[in-house]
């Protein structure tokens, strides 16, 4: 059973404050004289006045023995009498007939209404509306605490709104489960029955096996947790997509996680196959996330083996650098001395400690990696780990959240390179525009990417850097939101939590009404600028 104090739920201090008892129990001269126009018999009267601030605190007209003794010596000490009514007195009239009476009158007052029939079938559908986002039977009270002060109910006993509350959870549980199972047949039945036994030579059940999560992406590591991926997939294709609110989607989750096959094997068939469906699901939706994750991190540790690389090579080719600029002191030492420019020319042609040719493929190979460029390095570790990031994108199947589909037709072309191993590809050969598909590259990785002929016109690509330059950019568009993976969870389509056309027409109003938000556009926009120009 819930506890009182894990909710809303209103009691009573056993020891109030004496700013308690001033600002909470005591009446207003409006409420004594309604209370001297109800009632002049002084044991009426004081209770009244007890049935009245009690009511305003709680919600409820509690019964008198319930009273803590401050609060009601303070509230029995503003009935002006002489000889006020002893507690013995009160609590007899507390069983009478007077008491109701006096607490219809006290409710017209108040202008609120005693929970009847009609009221408990709303009160019940309040509860299963609220049980259906929320799991917890504190919340569900909460709401249905929330809604009868709104609608100007009593409060009734603390018992009965727990009662309501785990029956309203227990019907929607058995609505959710039975909408999932009846969508499976017999096949599928006995398929996921057979996740909770052992087969003969296995150490262990199909269903602990799904619970798998990916480890250190060594070259084979990933590869076994893809092929796990891949086999989720084959299994999430059988299986129904349950329309169910997000909230209880993910407290099912965390019920099957918690239990192990012979737990699952021992429960009520529509709760088994149901929990055994979003579990599924869910699961290889996270090894979907997973398996971006694994994609993000093999990328991050090419970028950090190119970037060691690149200070290796710059540490061994310091002396190399240090010629060069020795040579262009000694051209621009020959260029300053007096004479006819053909003498000049003849004295930065005896300068030179080497053939040009070979000077300018020195030049050229370290203006490669000029500027901390690790990008040159990042060809050689990518050999080895292709085929799992080929993979990784195969298995997630990225998907654009905009019109602009540029790194979609980049995916297809990368999957049409995938059987290919030559280094330079023809633009033809993958169907891809030079005018049009290859602006999204940065000009550190144009320069690797694009093969042009002497009159500037591309006509071929550098595959590998073409492959690396399209991860890099799925990775970045991915943590972006630009790319999205279906079915995924953390990598998700983020329009789909956004309120459709439909929803925002139906609740716009009442959601103005709750956050005090304009819900006019002109309106809204007004009132802003106002705000803003008054800043």
């Amino acid at each position: 059973m819930t506890q009182l104090h894990e909710t809303a739920y209103p009691r009573l201090k056993a020891e109030p404050t004496a700013q308690d008892l001033e600002e909470v129990y005591t009446l207003t001269p409006d409420e004594v004289a309604f209370i001297d126009r109800a009632t002049k018999r002084p044991t009426a009267r004081t209770a009244a006045f007890l049935y009245l601030k009690l009511f305003q605190r709680l919600g409820f007209f509690i019964r008198l023995k319930d009273v803590p003794e401050v609060i009601r010596r303070h509230l029995v000490a503003q009935t002006g009498f002489a000889r006020p009514p002893k507690l013995a007195e009160l609590l007899q009239f507390d069983r009478t007939a007077g008491r109701e009476r006096l607490v219809e009158s006290l409710r017209r007052y108040l202008n609120v209404r005693p929970l009847d029939d009609p009221g408990r079938a709303w009160l019940r559908h309040v509860a299963e509306t609220a049980a259906d986002s929320r799991h917890v039977v504190a919340d569900i009270i909460n709401v249905m605490l929330e809604e009868l002060v709104h609608h100007r109910y009593e409060l009734p006993g603390f018992s009965t709104l727990d009662r309501l509350a785990i029956q309203a959870r227990e019907k929607i549980h058995e609505t959710h489960f039975a909408s999932i199972a009846n969508q499976l047949d017999a096949n599928l039945k006995t398929l996921i029955d057979s996740l909770f036994k052992v087969k003969s030579g296995d150490t262990g059940s199909t269903w602990n096996l799904l619970k798998r999560e990916p480890k250190k992406p060594t070259n084979k590591e990933t590869r076994s947790y893809l092929q796990h991926i891949r086999r989720l997939q084959l299994l999430v294709e059988q299986l129904p997509r349950p329309e169910i609110p997000v909230p209880k989607l993910k407290q099912y989750r965390y019920i099957a996680r918690s239990l192990d096959a012979s737990e699952m094997a021992e429960l009520k068939p529509q709760k088994r196959y149901a929990l055994a469906v979003i579990y599924i699901r869910a699961q290889f939706a996270q090894t979907l996330d997973d398996a971006a994750d694994l994609f993000v991190r093999m990328l991050q540790n090419l970028d950090n083996q190119a970037r060691n690389k690149l200070n290796e090579y710059q540490q061994d080719h310091l002396q190399r650098t240090d010629r060069l600029i020795g040579q262009l002191k000694e051209m621009l030492l020959a260029y300053r001395i007096d004479g006819t420019d053909h003498q000049r020319v003849e004295a930065i042609g005896t300068s030179l400690i080497a053939e040009v040719d070979d000077l300018l493929a020195i030049c050229d190979e370290h203006m490669a990696y000029a500027g901390r460029n690790h990008l040159p390095f990042l060809v050689q570790p990518y050999k080895a780990v292709r085929a799992q990031l080929l993979n990784c994108i195969e298995i997630v199947n990225p998907q654009s959240t905009s019109e602009d589909d540029t790194l979609i037709r980049m995916i297809k072309a990368l999957q049409a390179l995938r059987s290919t191993r030559h280094e330079v590809v023809p633009l033809s050969l993958v169907g891809l525009n030079a005018d049009e598909d290859f602006q999204w590259l940065s000009a550190a990785w144009r320069k690797l990417v694009i093969s042009e002929r002497a009159d500037g016109q591309v006509v071929a690509i550098h595959r590998r850097y073409f492959e690396l330059a399209v991860l890099y950019a799925i990775r970045d568009e991915l943590k972006s939101g630009d790319l999205f993976i279906p079915h995924g969870e953390r990598y998700d389509d983020y329009r789909e939590q956004l309120v459709n056309d439909d929803t925002l027409k139906r609740e716009l109003a009442q959601y103005g009404e709750v956050t005090g938000v304009e819900t006019d556009p002109r309106a809204f926009t007004q009132a802003l600028k106002s705000v803003l120009l008054e800043t």
